[in-house]
């Protein structure tokens, strides 16, 4: 019998269509059953708020604290006694009016990781913010120790899974208890006060502890006269008053994001070098920094939190190996280039829905952008008119957000770009580093928060506040395609390790991917990254571009030394029209640029010999660079390679 070809493609017709109808069906079940779950999730915390506000004022109720503490106060409105009483907070026996039995079990500060379970994190309070803590990266500083071991030979790659809190006493995690591993979350709060300069850790309270002025005042009179516990009056406040100040004692650090926001630059100068001198800071641990621009953002009065929401500085439960794998909110998420998502209050999760009651901005009738990566909201940032509005959070004033402009947008000459590598102004860079290990003295564990012996020593040379030398990001999406992303780096070691075994010298010349929040309006020019050798990563120096008759050919002469461990400048990511060697980043998806690359960066650096970058013929070449080059002149003398 012969086949019917018709019929053939009738059925296999019929078999496809019903496939597809199954997928689509799959996946309408797979979206609603995604929602639902997170319905149903959201109502369970809402309803065991409800019910946890009714435990806590029966508690209350029967709490005998008051009867030695009742002139108590200074409470902000969501922490009163009255609402959720003493022991929920403090723990400890409040059924009993004696004291011995009162105070057992008690803790001072609720809030550290240690105690965070019992405490913040109780049933009916901040629960789900727990397993979070815990894979936060503020938290297990992993990124930090797990490029620190791949340093020092003792990790496999700068991406390992390395918590701070597992570390022994290898020569690198020694290194890291000496030098580091005082700013993670679960370094225990044990002093009375405010957070300062100088604070390291305290899990909840790092974030959320408020003092006011006469709290502050009637503690200092405190601890000066040693008065009784009964004497203290003004409690602090846990509240979501988060001010850059309970930032700065662990981002003035490393990054150095914290001083680099509000236009400060760490120096190598001493106090007494800066004494009367009027541009300087002594910061409370000693280190002299130098005022030079602000970010935008600050100089507006925006702080840290404005733009880094609670799923971002708390984590989103997902344990992050790298700071920029936790991070979520991107420029383009409130500079918008394309029409937003938004969110009405009420589809809000019970977490962003409460921050906005608690701030007091939350409105019902707005439409609140989300960010891109997640989805959640900004409780702070709303869509009217076609425009994007920000609420600061420190004074609830309501300013625009304007959109990048076009030069931005347009064209296929910075589609790659990242917004900092254009926008930030400048990069705390250092360069001449030495560590050595001391064993005759004596320091201070970080970790263990008790003194050791040994001691790591660090020497640096040269501080720099310039314009970032500029890489490559490549990575591959869920979907096998690479993404490549142009952004800034800068020198994340550029140093020589004698190791505390008496093994031979590490040497090593890694840059990092960063971003230094130095944002201005005003972008760098064309010529500071094409005809910069700082920006390509050869370092600091002379560039020329040479015209021999018909050819032209670029020269470089390095303004640092040559370091004989690699034959490279000192401040150097590659050398001049070189390939960058293997693992030269602290990330296994950043690189330098290839030769290739660099090519083509100074092709364009050659054009701005003559043709400046606001020329309109560079401003053409943004749009379309090898349509210009097709138009030069007989003038026009492009490198011979």
């Amino acid at each position: 019998m012969k086949s019917n070809p018709k019929l053939r493609f009738i059925i296999t017709a019929y078999v496809l269509i019903a496939l597809a109808v199954s997928f689509l069906l799959y996946g309408i079940y797979m979206f609603l059953s995604s929602s639902v779950d997170e319905k149903m999730k959201d109502y369970e915390q809402r309803k065991q708020y409800r019910q946890s506000q009714d435990s806590k004022k029966n508690r209350s109720a029967n709490e005998k604290c008051s009867n030695c503490h009742s002139g108590m106060k200074g409470f902000e409105a969501s922490h009163t006694p009255e609402i959720i009483g003493c022991t929920p907070c403090h723990l400890g026996n409040a059924a009993s009016d004696k004291k011995e039995i009162a105070h057992a079990g008690m803790v001072l500060f609720p809030g550290n990781l240690s105690n965070a379970e019992q405490t913040c994190g109780q049933k009916g309070c901040h629960p789900q913010m727990i397993a979070r803590m815990q894979n936060n990266i503020m938290n297990t500083m992993n990124g930090v120790v797990s490029v620190d071991k791949w340093v020092f030979g003792e990790g496999t790659s700068p991406t390992d899974k390395s918590p701070v809190q597992l570390i022994g006493n290898s020569p690198a995690e020694k290194h890291l208890r000496n030098l580091c591993a005082s700013c993670h979350l679960s370094n225990e709060k044990t002093e009375l006060g405010p957070i300062t300069e100088l604070s390291r850790g305290g899990g909840c309270l790092a974030c959320h502890l408020n003092y006011t002025p006469d709290a502050e005042s009637e503690l200092a009179e405190y601890l000066k006269k040693k008065k009784s516990n009964a004497d203290i009056s003004l409690h602090p406040q846990i509240n979501l008053n988060v001010t850059n100040r309970h930032c700065f004692g662990c981002h003035s650090r490393s990054g150095r994001i914290s001083l680099s926001y509000d236009g400060w630059h760490e120096t190598i100068l001493k106090p007494e070098d800066v004494k009367g001198k009027i541009g300087f800071r002594v910061l409370d641990d000693g280190r002299v920094v130098q005022q030079i621009k602000k970010d935008v953002h600050s100089e507006k009065g925006m702080i840290c939190v404005d733009c880094h929401t609670s799923y971002e500085i708390m984590g989103d439960g997902t344990y992050a190996l790298h700071k920029e794998e936790q991070m979520k909110v991107q420029c383009v998420d409130c500079h918008l280039i394309e029409q937003p998502k938004t969110q009405k209050l009420a589809e809000f999760d019970f977490e962003s829905k409460k921050i906005a009651e608690l701030l007091n901005i939350g409105d019902s009738k707005k439409n609140y952008l989300t960010t891109i990566k997640n989805g959640f909201p900004f409780v702070n940032v709303f869509y009217e008119s076609g425009i994007a509005k920000l609420i600061k959070k420190s004074t609830t004033e309501t300013v625009r957000i304007k959109s990048p402009a076009n030069v931005c947008t347009e064209g296929k000459a910075h589609k790659e770009l990242s917004c900092n590598t254009c926008h930030n102004s400048w990069t705390p860079q250092c360069v001449g580093c030495h560590t050595e290990y001391d064993e005759n003295s004596s320091m201070y564990d970080l970790l263990a928060n008790k003194e050791a012996n040994g001691e790591w020593l660090e020497f640096g040379k040269n501080f720099f506040a310039e314009p970032a030398t500029l890489g490559v990001k490549e990575q591959k999406n869920s979907n096998g395609k690479i993404t490549r992303v142009i952004d800034e780096f800068t020198p994340g070691m550029i140093l020589t390790i004698d190791k505390m075994d008496g093994s031979n010298k590490i040497f090593k010349r890694l840059f990092a991917p960063g971003f230094s929040h130095t944002i201005r309006k005003e972008a760098r020019s064309c010529e500071s990254c094409h005809n910069n050798p700082l920006a390509l990563g050869y370092g600091r120096g002379k560039l020329e571009y040479k015209i021999f008759g018909a050819s032209g050919s670029w020269l470089f002469t390095p303004q640092f030394p040559i370091i004989k461990s690699d034959g490279l400048p000192e401040d150097a990511w590659i050398g001049f029209l070189k390939e960058g060697k293997k693992n030269s980043a602290t990330r296994e998806y950043a690189r330098p640029f290839s030769v290739l690359e660099q090519k083509r960066i100074l092709t364009v650096g050659s054009c701005l010999i003559c043709h400046k970058s606001d020329t309109p013929i560079m401003n053409a070449a943004i749009l379309d660079f090898p349509k210009v080059i097709k138009l030069k002149s007989q003038k026009c003398v492009l490198p011979s390679w």
